[in-house]
């Protein structure tokens, strides 16, 4: 089995260059830009000269630091000098964000809608693409056209876990799991004080700090009371923000009511995060990832809580609670974990030839996954007698420069399945069997609740001028008047008067009717 693969893939490879039967230079030549999280890889490493055989191309591709990454992009698609395949990064929670969209007005970007959707396209004919649903090519989508390829397609509602201390809840009697918000509450406020007196430090409700809007910490709470994401429809039909809801008050409310109770840090709105850290062992709960609770067996192998704390601290996530108008959940505000786009100066040929290269599949190319994740074994690794991948010296600094395992930020990879590569894992860092199936369990009830409700972000890839030119200052007062209510600064009627004339005024009109002639 340890020598299948390599088999396979030399095969492969094999036919791959017999197939094209090319020399070097008579390789078609694709110009990439992607970015570099921090590693360093370096041009013409062993991985990429690998890809380049194996798909019988050159590509000159250039990794640039994240930290330049935005304002080197969009200088060259000012200039109109883009690159053959660039990686698009989100401007503001976007793909489709203002200077991209100018240039795909301008015509300098392909719509892919017919290599996708034309008969026998790759929508339907890919073994990865064909595996998504139209809400995802929905994301993907901008003015009836489809000018970014996704790499995948992201777990789940991922900001929907309630994280809780079960070693706590097992210590002080609190093992019955609440089932609705006003529960939760009441579960919090009882469990933070009795963990508190009984520990002999204060142990908060919540791991919560910094602006509550836009706050991955706080907004599935406020969806279980409103049931839109930050933008969503009220009555009417209209656009609308989540915070102007008629209901948001509610999650205000109950907010407020851990917060009187001493169960928040009196300085929550401050940046103050070591204060109340969960992972610190200085919360109850905290609200993250569904799927980051994944802490092995034998609580130990794959640690969750910091080192400084005890190996007895054991994790656990809360099913999913329920509000006055849905669940604890917030939907992605993409299900895009990344995404390339294709320059119009290509031609027919090279756009084929990136087509290729760029939606290969473990169907097409066997072994291409693993490659994908662990690079070529002898170059990037090899098998013990254990079966186990180990690296030597060598290998390891090929992996940096090759950029081993992050390809797939370019190049087609296989949806995300958390729960399998966090808690499934071989060996001691496998978490147990009744924290997998808590796992399974969470996610079969939000992806039921997304597919009767379709939450989602009714706003997406839609432009609004006023809103990039005014949102910033709308939010800064908003977040400033939800901290004063919280903190019992400004009463009921002092908040529903701000959010009225916030609602009427000219800027948050011009929005929602921007919004509104952008989708149609």
């Amino acid at each position: 089995m340890k020598k299948t693969l390599s088999i396979l893939l030399a095969l492969v490879l094999a036919l791959s260059i017999g197939a094209f039967a090319s020399a070097e230079d008579e390789r078609i030549t694709i110009s990439v830009m992607g970015i570099d999280w921090g590693y360093g890889p370096s041009s013409n490493s062993s991985m990429e000269q690998w890809w380049e055989d194996l798909f019988d191309v050159n590509l000159d591709i250039q990794w640039v630091n994240y930290n330049d990454y935005n304002e080197k992009a969009n200088a060259l698609i000012t200039a109109g000098a883009q690159p053959d395949v660039i990686q698009i990064n989100k401007t503001d929670g976007a793909y489709y964000y203002p200077l991209f969209t100018k240039a795909i007005d301008n015509g300098q970007f392909l719509d892919l809608s017919d290599y996708l959707f034309g008969e026998g396209g790759l929508a339907e004919t890919n073994a990865v693409f064909k595996g998504w649903s139209q809400g995802m090519w929905d994301q993907a989508t901008y003015k009836g056209g489809i000018y970014i390829l996704p790499r995948s397609k992201a777990e789940i509602a991922q900001q929907s876990g309630i994280t809780v201390r079960r070693d706590l809840m097992k210590k002080y009697g609190f093992e019955e799991e609440p089932a609705t918000m006003e529960e939760l509450k009441d579960w919090l406020i009882d469990l933070s004080n009795a963990a508190t007196e009984g520990e002999g430090y204060k142990i908060y409700a919540l791991d919560f700090y910094g602006d509550i809007i836009n706050n991955a910490r706080t907004t599935a709470f406020a969806v279980a009371f409103t049931g839109q994401m930050d933008w969503g429809y009220d009555a009417e039909g209209n656009f609308e923000y989540i915070c102007f809801d008629e209901n948001y008050i509610n999650f205000l409310n109950w907010m407020k009511d851990l917060y009187d109770a001493g169960v928040l840090d009196p300085e929550f709105a401050l940046s103050n995060s070591d204060t109340s850290k969960w992972k610190g062992g200085r919360s109850v709960a905290f609200l993250t990832a569904w799927y980051n609770w994944n802490q092995s067996a034998d609580l130990v192998t794959n640690r969750i809580f910091d080192k400084v704390c005890p190996d007895t601290y054991e994790c656990w996530c809360l099913m999913p609670v329920t509000g006055d108008n849905g669940i604890v959940i917030s939907a992605n505000s993409s299900d895009i974990d990344s995404c390339i786009a294709i320059s119009a100066n290509v031609d027919e040929a090279k756009l084929q030839k990136i087509l290729q290269v760029f939606c290969a599949t473990e169907e097409e190319y066997p072994g291409y996954n693993d490659v994908m994740s662990y690079g070529v074994e002898g170059l990037h690794f090899d098998f013990d007698e254990n079966g186990t991948r180990v690296k030597n010296d060598d290998q390891r600094k090929a992996n940096t420069e090759g950029y081993v395992g992050a390809w797939n930020q370019i190049f087609l990879k296989v949806d995300a399945d958390q729960i399998t590569s966090k808690f499934m894992r071989a060996g001691a860092s496998r978490a147990s069997d009744e924290n997998i199936q808590r796992a399974k369990d969470i996610r079969a009830v939000l992806a039921a609740y997304l597919d009767e409700t379709g939450l989602s972000f009714s706003n997406q890839n839609l432009f609004s001028e006023t809103y990039n030119t005014s949102w910033a200052n709308i939010v800064s007062d908003t977040n400033a008047n939800i901290t004063k209510y919280i903190m019992g600064e400004i009463s009921a009627e002092e908040w529903l008067a701000f959010v009225d004339s916030v609602v009427k005024g000219a800027d948050y009109q011009a929005i929602i009717a921007e919004f509104a002639a952008a989708a149609n």
